[in-house]
């Protein structure tokens, strides 16, 4: 997939935050718009405080595939403690996890492709092992020794960083994510990115995001650990296809998924200290073609009860975070069932992304209420209570979601598994502390409100008035694009509606894609007497059946001075 601005789909931007004319990632992971589900070998490492050994990851493994591949964790991750991998290739590279393991990446990439599952491999391509150094080999493809290319500043006495702006390091960094691609991996951890980006400065630390983006392509997800993400992810959004937004799991517990550092923000990693935190903070840039937000790994075994097992596990699902297992095969306990929820988990096979309702932390219950639309035009919405009294959650149908006259055909309860039946108005549910609920609101109209859309440059609003939902997206003249994810049952003629705003006094133009491919005709808005009015513009469409990519913006010879409030689709 070419890269381009972005312009993707239909979950939700309802901050001020903006990032004007940027680029991202536009990958087969980043399209798919959620994260994946895996099982890290984080828990034995972090409570021991020591590498796991191979017996106990093959244990794993046989695990995973024997419970949890059906239900779609398909993939198996080492983590840190990586100092004592030194057993090395000629090109200096690690063959394995850890010396004392008898086997390497590529044994256990064969052993999981028979189980037909996936290798993952936690490594920083910028890093050079002492037994590299002391090998000082000829880089591949150059004729330059590996201890030219050491930087100043050593991550630790085992491990050297790589100096981007010597020569050969481009070699180096490049030909070790070829070499993990090469080895079986699909999947890259990269960690300690902060430590690099201070140490060696912000220009240094792009080049190196720049160089491994290239290299991995389509053929390896690029997950971003401990990143500053200064000026809101402005550059791991353009590199990566997933970044960490909270601190680690350390011991777990509900410390970890919502109070420690409750409500604070650092100017660098950790931003965050707790998983809600974290997903509040960066709503605005996760989702489809955008970035994937990472809320660290899920250990059910640290949590009280299942009251706070079911919210952890519904918080990750719901923001689009990968699904990783932290729990071992002798450490789960009767928890197996959380992970195992199939109507959740096909929201992440949906690429569904939820958004907060507020961005406010200090916010309490908007904060804690989640919504997104799944491509049929469902809603799903998120009720949680982070307090520790009981509290009520409610949504409004038609005031914050957009649905005409506030008529659900059907409300579904996806931990309950049961229909509630038709509904009117909105939904309520008094939580105990801790308790979260996830409900699926289905409709009749294929009405998709922008202001849960996933957007770049743009975002949500509600100056101006008589908008429909929870507000529209503005901000279009600053390079701006939304897009929508669109499901269609059968191909044909459609037509597609789009609600918009034009105040300016000229006629607004923009330019519309649909599955990549551009509208023959500019969109020509022209101008209302005050923000307050709204018109609509139709337009005959040619969808194919399943998904269909509609996304809006402001492209070269547009003046982007309009504000759209929704699409329908008949």
């Amino acid at each position: 997939m070419k890269n381009r601005k972005i312009i993707i789909l239909i979950l939700a931007i309802f901050s001020g935050i903006t990032i004007f004319g940027l680029e991202a990632r536009d990958s087969p992971f980043t399209r798919k718009g959620t994260g994946p589900r895996y099982w890290i070998a984080y828990e034995y490492c972090w409570v021991n405080n020591t590498a796991i050994p191979e017996d106990r990851w093959k244990a794993n493994i046989d695990w995973i595939a024997s419970d949890f591949k059906k239900y779609g964790y398909d993939m198996v991750c080492n983590d840190g403690w990586i100092e004592a991998a030194q057993t090395i290739n000629k090109d200096g590279y690690i063959v394995k996890y850890n010396d004392e393991w008898q086997h390497g990446f590529s044994y256990w990439a064969d052993y999981l492709a028979k189980k037909e599952m996936k290798l993952g491999v936690y490594y920083n391509p910028l890093w050079m092992t002492k037994a590299a150094f002391q090998q000082n080999g000829t880089i591949k493809g150059t004729n330059i020794q590996a201890q030219e290319i050491i930087g100043d500043i050593s991550f630790n006495e085992h491990l050297y960083w790589v100096d981007v702006d010597k020569p050969g390091a481009k070699e180096w960094i490049q030909g070790y994510i070829r070499y993990f691609i090469e080895s079986g991996a699909n999947y890259l951890r990269i960690d300690f990115l902060e430590n690099y980006e201070r140490n060696y400065g912000v220009v240094k630390y792009i080049k190196a995001l720049q160089w491994i983006k290239e290299a991995a392509g389509n053929d390896l997800f690029i997950s971003l650990v401990m990143p500053n993400c200064f000026d809101h992810a402005r550059n791991e959004l353009q590199y990566g296809d997933m970044i960490r937004i909270d601190d680690d799991c350390f011991d777990g517990g509900w410390e970890f998924v919502s109070n420690r550092r409750r409500g604070e923000q650092k100017a660098l990693w950790p931003q965050y200290g707790n998983a809600f935190d974290g997903f509040i903070g960066f709503a605005d840039i996760g989702g489809r073609g955008q970035m994937i937000l990472d809320g660290d790994f899920m250990r059910l075994n640290t949590m009280a009860n299942d009251k706070e097992r079911k919210f952890l596990f519904s918080l990750m699902v719901i923001t689009g975070s990968a699904l990783a297992i932290g729990d071992q095969f002798d450490t789960i306990g009767e928890s197996a069932w959380i992970y195992q929820n199939t109507e959740l988990l096909d929201l992440n096979d949906k690429g569904f992304v939820a958004k907060p309702l507020s961005f406010n932390h200090k916010d309490i219950e908007k904060s804690s209420i989640w919504a997104g639309q799944l491509p049929n035009g469902d809603w799903v919405v998120g009720l949680f209570n982070r307090e520790e009294t009981k509290q009520i959650r409610s949504i409004d149908f038609e005031k914050e979601l957009g649905i005409e006259g506030g008529i659900a055909q059907n409300v579904r309860c996806l931990w309950q598994h049961t229909d509630l039946g038709p509904q009117i108005g909105g939904y309520s549910v008094e939580l105990e502390p801790h308790e979260c609920q996830i409900i699926k609101i289905e409709t009749s109209d294929r009405k998709y409100e922008t202001e849960f859309a996933s957007m770049i440059g743009i975002y949500k609003s509600s100056l101006n008035f008589r908008y429909s939902g929870n507000g529209y997206v503005t901000g279009f003249d600053k390079e701006g694009s939304v897009l929508i994810a669109v499901e269609i049952p059968e191909e044909g003629m459609y037509q597609l509606q789009i609600r918009y705003g034009n105040s300016s006094g000229v006629t607004a133009t923009g330019s519309l894609f649909i599955n990549d491919q551009k509208y023959k005709k500019q969109l020509y808005m022209p101008s209302m007497d005050n923000k307050n009015e709204w018109d609509n513009l139709n337009i005959e469409v040619f969808l194919q059946t399943g998904i269909n990519y509609i996304h809006i913006q402001k492209d070269k010879y547009d003046n982007g001075l309009f504000n759209i409030d929704f699409i329908t689709i008949k």
